[in-house]
C-alpha cells in the first residue's frame, strides 16, 4: 500500500514536470521511506495514547532507533510489512512494560542488556541484502553500535539507581527487541544464501543435462 502511494505521488509530480522521469525509482524509494516513517510515528503515538504508555514509547524509540541504525538486523521485504511488524513490536513492548512487576525490572534489565551486548559484539552490524556494507563500513558500524550499547547500558543503570525504573525498563526492552532483530536478520540472511546456492546448483544441473543432451 505504501509503495503504491509513493508511486502515485511520484507519477503525479512527474506528469506536472516537478520531477525528472529518469529519477523515478529514486524518488519512489525516498517517498516510500518518508511515508513509512510518518506512518510508524503516527502508530507509535496512537499506541502511546491508547495504552497510556507515553513515557515507555518515547524512551524506547529514543534509545532503540540509534542502536538499530548502526547494529542492523532483520528488515521486512516491503514498507507495508515493515509498518505492521513495527506496530506489533511496539505493542509488545508496551504490554511487557505494563505486565513486568517493578521487582523484576532489574532482572529483566540485566538479562536483556547482557544478551544484547553479546549479540552486538559478535554479530553487529547485521546488514540487509539491499544495503551491503564494505569492510570499512562494517568496522565503523560495529564500533558505533558497541559504543551506543555501552552508553545506553550506562543510561539504564543510572536511571534505575535514580529511581526511574520504568525508564530503565524501556531502554532494556529496546535492547531485547534489537536482540530479536539481530537473530532474525542472521537467520534471514542465511536462508537467502542457501536459496541462492540451491538456485545455482539447480542451474548447474540444468546446464549439465543440457550438455548431455547435446552430446
Amino acid at each position: 500500500m505504501i509503495e503504491r502511494i509513493a508511486e502515485r505521488m511520484v507519477a503525479w509530480q512527474i506528469s506536472r514536470h516537478y520531477l525528472k522521469a529518469e529519477d523515478q525509482a529514486l524518488y519512489q524509494y525516498a517517498f516510500g521511506l518518508l511515508i513509512g516513517q510518518a506512518v510508524n510515528l503516527l502508530i507509535a503515538c496512537l499506541l502511546a495514547v491508547v495504552l497510556k504508555e507515553y513515557r515507555t514509547v518515547f524512551v524506547f524509540l529514543l534509545f532503540f532507533i540509534p542502536l538499530r541504525s548502526f547494529a542492523g538486523g532483520h528488515h521486512a521485504d516491503n514498507y507495508t510489512a515493515c509498518t505492521v511488524l513495527s506496530a506489533l513490536m511496539l505493542l509488545g513492548i508496551c504490554i511487557m512494560a505494563k505486565l513486568i512487576p517493578e521487582g523484576a525490572v532489574m532482572m529483566v534489565n540485566l538479562v536483556s542488556g547482557a544478551v544484547c551486548g553479546v549479540l552486538v559484539c559478535l554479530l553487529a552490524p547485521v546488514e540487509d541484502r539491499n544495503k551491503p556494507l564494505d569492510q570499512t563500513e562494517r568496522r565503523h558500524y560495529g564500533i558505533c553500535s558497541r559504543i551506543i550499547w555501552g552508553a545506553e547500558t550506562l543510561a539504564w543503570i543510572l536511571c534505575y539507581r535514580a529511581g526511574a525504573r520504568k525508564v530503565s525498563l524501556a531502554i532494556a526492552l529496546g535492547h531485547l527487541a534489537l536482540s530479536v532483530l539481530l537473530c532474525a536478520g542472521i537467520v534471514k540472511n542465511r536462508n537467502i544464501l542457501k536459496s541462492g546456492r540451491a538456485g545455482m546448483n539447480d542451474g548447474d544441473r540444468a546446464a549439465g543435462n543440457g550438455m548431455k543432451d547435446m552430446l
